[in-house]
């Protein structure tokens, strides 16, 4: 499964977004450590922690211009308008990587009451949410009922 959520840019003229993949091998450990009966609260909070730490120094990162994905898609326009073929674009990596099942956004207005979007592939998940003072406000957009999945 891949994920995406969006880091602002714009530090950089006309910046808008790069991809910051959440998916990280802390990520996975966090998971697994959070769902293990053999985890200790101080193992699940470690783990937290470690992913927390992975994922700000990925926004970071990402909100500096230092992220991958919005550098391979010029690419893959150039060479779309050039009309160069180039495998990179038509491996199965590439398509796994564009085939985003979990999209994420936060929006940090306080003002809106409501906040989503909704999926960018047919069998993905479009998430919304608006960290507020007190609370978590999120909205969860498929094109299907998807209860069983």
């Amino acid at each position: 499964m891949n994920a995406y959520e969006p880091v602002l840019t714009k530090k950089f003229l006309h910046g808008r977004t790069e991809a910051m993949r959440s998916l990280t091998p802390k990520a996975a450990k966090f998971c697994e450590t959070w769902n293990s009966k053999f985890s200790s609260t101080s193992d699940k909070m470690l783990a937290l922690c470690e992913a927390t730490t992975e994922h700000s120094a990925q926004v970071k990162k990402c909100s500096l211009g230092l992220g991958i994905d919005r550098h391979l898609y010029s690419l893959k326009c150039i060479a779309d308008m050039h009309n160069i073929d180039t495998p990179l674009f038509k491996d199965e990596g590439w398509k796994e990587l564009n085939h985003t099942v979990l999209s994420t956004s936060n929006c940090g207005n306080p003002s809106l009451r409501l906040f989503g979007f909704g999926p960018v592939v047919p069998d993905g998940f479009g998430v919304g949410y608006i960290i507020r003072d007190n609370g978590l406000q999120y909205t969860i957009c498929s094109k299907h009922r998807q209860t069983k999945r």
